[in-house]
């Protein structure tokens, strides 16, 4: 797959607590966030030309995303359907994303998730980076990162840790 989208650039772009949740609940908001994290974010997708996030995901931070180019994963339609001029509904089964990607010269493709999401681009190799914003609260219980059961082991490499506040919380970028 690798050769196949040598021009894109996909970049995973998430938030956990210290015990590895990204949410509580499919509906929670990231108000658990650091200021620095949604400062990271924004200029994150500000330098990006889509943004790729699940239904949930999307239904949670549908404000702010609607002012984006956004595609939002669903099995709820067989393959694609517009919904305006910066939102497309994809089902990831039903379509060649890479193709679909490079045909609306989307490059600089952000990931943001949820759970599903962030599996199905790991399982697929085409997370060439992963920003990690780790925050020091723990949940105890919620949506984890990734889902049980990859098939695929796949290493990255870390190649920067930045401290981003007197709180603890610690961005990691790590490459593929």
């Amino acid at each position: 797959m690798r050769s196949k989208k040598r021009s894109l650039r996909f970049s995973m772009i998430a938030a956990i607590t210290i015990d590895g949740r990204i949410a509580k609940d499919s509906h929670q908001l990231t108000d658990w966030t650091s200021v620095e994290d949604k400062n990271f974010l924004h200029k994150k997708l500000d330098a990006s030309d889509v943004v790729i996030v699940g239904n949930n995901t999307f239904k949670t931070a549908r404000e702010p995303l609607s002012k984006r180019n956004c595609i939002v994963f669903t099995r709820a339609i067989a393959g694609s359907r517009q919904k305006n001029e910066n939102c497309l509904y994809v089902n990831p089964a039903g379509v060649d994303i890479i193709k679909l990607l490079q045909g609306k010269n989307y490059r600089r493709i952000a990931v943001l998730g949820g759970t599903q999401v962030y599996s199905w681009f790991l399982e697929k190799n085409l997370l060439d980076e992963i920003y990690l914003t780790v925050e020091p609260i723990v949940f105890g219980s919620g949506l984890p990162l990734f889902t049980a059961g990859l098939t695929r082991d796949t290493q990255y490499k870390l190649i920067s840790a930045k401290k981003l506040n007197n709180k603890g919380s610690v961005l990691l970028h790590y490459v593929n």
